[in-house]
């Protein structure tokens, strides 16, 4: 609710049916919004499989150790012809100056891995750059991560 707040979204929310699957539906508009425990998401709960997913960096904040359970749900989501992005940081932890922040996320996420969690998908870079000193980026910089990829 405060996400759809703070972006002068309506929300909406869908019938009891849903509730029961263990996921509520609301709606902004055209588009539905899901909460729920996504480890236990199934195309049947969500009404079927998405021809389309975009992963904004939320696989480099989920702990490693759970990525591929992840990833498992979302291509079991995804439609067989279905096309994915996900935006994610890649850095050396190496160099990372402060090595607490390294526990709390995000978690750098390098293409071979990525390509390890979806077989059979054709992964490139559509486009890296360096973190910047300012804006979101600034705080990722000065605990050491280098690159947003």
């Amino acid at each position: 609710a405060k996400f759809a707040h703070e972006h002068g979204l309506e929300l909406s929310q869908g019938d009891t049916a849903e509730a029961d699957s263990g996921f509520v539906a609301w709606y902004a508009g055209p588009c539905t919004i899901f909460e729920g425990d996504w480890f236990d998401a199934t195309p049947a709960m969500l009404g079927g499989r998405f021809d389309f997913a975009y992963d904004c960096a939320a696989l480099s904040v989920v702990d490693p150790a759970c990525r591929e359970a992840y990833c498992t749900t979302l291509r079991k989501l995804l439609a067989p012809k279905g096309r994915l992005i996900v935006v994610a940081v890649e850095f050396d932890a190496d160099a990372v100056r402060d090595k607490a922040s390294l526990a709390l996320g995000p978690h750098s996420l390098t293409e071979q891995e990525l390509q390890s969690f979806f077989p059979g998908f054709n992964v490139s870079a559509l486009e890296e750059e360096c973190v910047q000193t300012s804006g979101m980026y600034k705080r990722l910089g000065q605990l050491g991560f280098d690159t947003v990829v």
